[in-house]
């Protein structure tokens, strides 16, 4: 089966990067735009190529991946000539099933999906909904995919994507910390990422146990996680956090075209 990408940003290509380092490779098609990245790809791996148009994608694809922006998405998909037999997944946020669904006619199945950068080593947990067998399958050997019911809570996974860079900037802030005590910057970057991989594969070796029973085991009465704990608390750090999130989720519903 024929994968079709139509947008080759950055988590496109990850995909690519993913279902290339598989066992089982199947033909994937690219679109033409970002020109430099899908010419990369295809220059990488046999089975990938370039089409010459957005429509040579869909001609030549079952399954039809869209990862453009969600400001250009309506002239984009708008322009395309989809039939009964295409399985569309739609990356792009802010965009609902409805109106994509209306877009995409008479296209035979349509979800909307939320990978990670992290497809590209096959460790990416990936959001669907509606739920779709054949979709499950594919996205299963980049990650763990949780299907959803609801759309409301499609968009609140969509939301809790957006801590990704605030995750790195956390880690930064302890190694330039430890570089003001005079610590080198390598060895400081080496300790903080170890800390931080182990600490990932706590949770992931304990999947019964709650994050909030995870923060109590890693923490001790009078400690020093209990200071740190307590004290950005008490900063208002985690409660900032959850406003955050908030105002990215109402961002993602007041965007939504009509």
């Amino acid at each position: 089966m024929t994968l079709g990408i139509i947008g080759v940003g950055a988590i496109a290509a990850a995909i690519v990067e993913g279902l290339q380092s598989t066992s089982a490779k199947s033909p994937i098609v690219l679109s033409p735009r970002n020109e430099q990245r899908a010419s990369l790809l295809a220059s990488k791996f046999a089975e990938v190529q370039v089409a010459p148009t957005n429509q040579a994608v869909l001609d030549a694809s079952e399954i039809v991946v869209i990862a453009v922006r969600p400001q250009i998405a309506h002239s984009v998909l708008s322009e395309l000539r989809f039939r009964p037999h295409h399985r569309v997944v739609s990356l792009i946020p802010a965009v609902t099933l409805d109106y994509l669904r209306a877009i995409t006619a008479p296209a035979c199945s349509v979800t909307r999906a939320v990978p990670l950068p992290s497809v590209a080593r096959g460790q990416s947990p990936t959001s669907m909904y509606p739920p779709d067998p054949s979709l499950k399958a594919l996205f299963e050997k980049l990650g763990v995919v949780i299907e959803l019911d609801r759309e409301e809570e499609f968009e609140a996974f969509t939301t809790a994507t957006a801590i990704m860079s605030s995750y790195f900037r956390f880690a930064e802030t302890v190694v330039a910390w430890m570089q003001r005590e005079g610590v080198s910057e390598a060895k400081a970057h080496a300790f903080v990422n170890q800390m931080l991989l182990g600490l990932a594969g706590a949770a992931a070796a304990s999947p019964q146990s709650s994050f909030a029973e995870l923060t109590e085991e890693h923490q001790t009465h009078g400690g020093l996680n209990e200071q740190v704990l307590q004290s950005i608390t008490t900063a208002g750090v985690f409660t900032e956090l959850e406003r955050a999130l908030d105002g990215v989720l109402g961002r993602l519903v007041t965007g939504r075209p009509k």
